[in-house]
């Protein structure tokens, strides 16, 4: 992420994602209000209500619904390029002044895509540091839902690796100068969890066992999680066959629903059910 400032130049920052959908699932996932509606807006948001007119000089105005207030945001497309790139003016109800300008484009990796966001034309450094945070968290629920909408259900797979540690700024320095994994924030509730970073591909994550009163007593150590299709039925079953459990399921902001439980012989996993699923 570049949020670099040079005299005279408006405040900007870049965002790149690589995702294992194709570009045109990736280009209607901005574009469809259906699927926009599914994944638009920051960690925390409840619902998200969109509206658009696809064709350039087409407006678009999007509403994401919070527990306790709602914000509303809107603009015109300036460019559209089918599948590769999307331009379009960005200004919150609130602050019309304020207009700013979102490039997204999108090109084939693979059998993925590499997603860029520009975000630039911002009024001054704290509206860019507000959006880097509010941004931040939607890429982690858009990743989410392109891992979920029309493709192979993730059941039963292996789908995140997870440091559980009381150390975070030791494990971060040890693992980048080890590994060159890079790490970047994510705000939660009441501390930040940090995604690990493997060039542009999101790889794993960092979880602060001082945050949770829960794990008092608990050793650093690496946490796997399984996607399953309904943790809360899972668990019911996997308790019937001798699990224990290790933390009650619980809803992670625009994550999805997990739980932590004990397997018969001793092993400790994390059961998913991504959002949406």
């Amino acid at each position: 992420m570049d949020t670099a400032v040079k005299p005279g130049i408006s405040p900007s920052l870049t965002l790149k994602r690589r995702f294992s959908a194709p570009p045109e699932k990736v280009f209607a996932a901005w574009t469809d209000p259906q699927k926009m509606m599914r994944w638009m807006g920051p960690q925390g948001a409840i619902r998200c209500e969109a509206r658009n007119d696809l064709r350039v000089g087409g407006r678009y105005d999007i509403t994401m619904i919070m527990a306790d207030d709602e914000h509303n945001v809107g603009g015109v497309y300036r460019e559209i390029v089918p599948n590769e790139k999307l331009v379009f003016t960005w200004a919150w109800r609130s602050t019309p002044e304020r207009e700013s300008l979102v490039t997204v484009t999108v090109k084939p990796d693979g059998a993925g895509s590499l997603m860029t966001l520009l975000h630039e034309q911002f009024f001054d450094e704290a509206a860019r540091d507000r959006h880097n945070e509010g941004w931040t968290g939607t890429m982690l629920r858009l990743e989410t839902f392109l891992h979920t909408d029309g493709m192979e259900k993730p059941h039963g797979k292996f789908v995140w690796n997870e440091l559980n540690t009381r150390d975070v700024e030791g494990a971060k320095r040890f693992l980048g100068a080890t590994l060159g994994w890079t790490f970047e924030a994510s705000p939660m509730p009441n501390f930040t969890y940090w995604v690990i970073k493997k060039g542009d591909e999101r790889i794993g994550g960092i979880f602060d066992l001082s945050s949770d009163t829960r794990c008092r007593g608990v050793p650093e150590h690496w946490l796997t999680y399984i996607a399953v299709d309904d943790v809360d039925a899972r668990l019911k079953v996997a308790l019937a066959a001798g699990a224990r459990e290790g933390r009650p399921p619980q809803d992670i902001p625009g994550v999805g629903r997990m739980a932590v439980l004990q397997q018969p012989g001793g092993a400790m996993v994390a059961w998913l059910t991504p959002k949406p699923m």
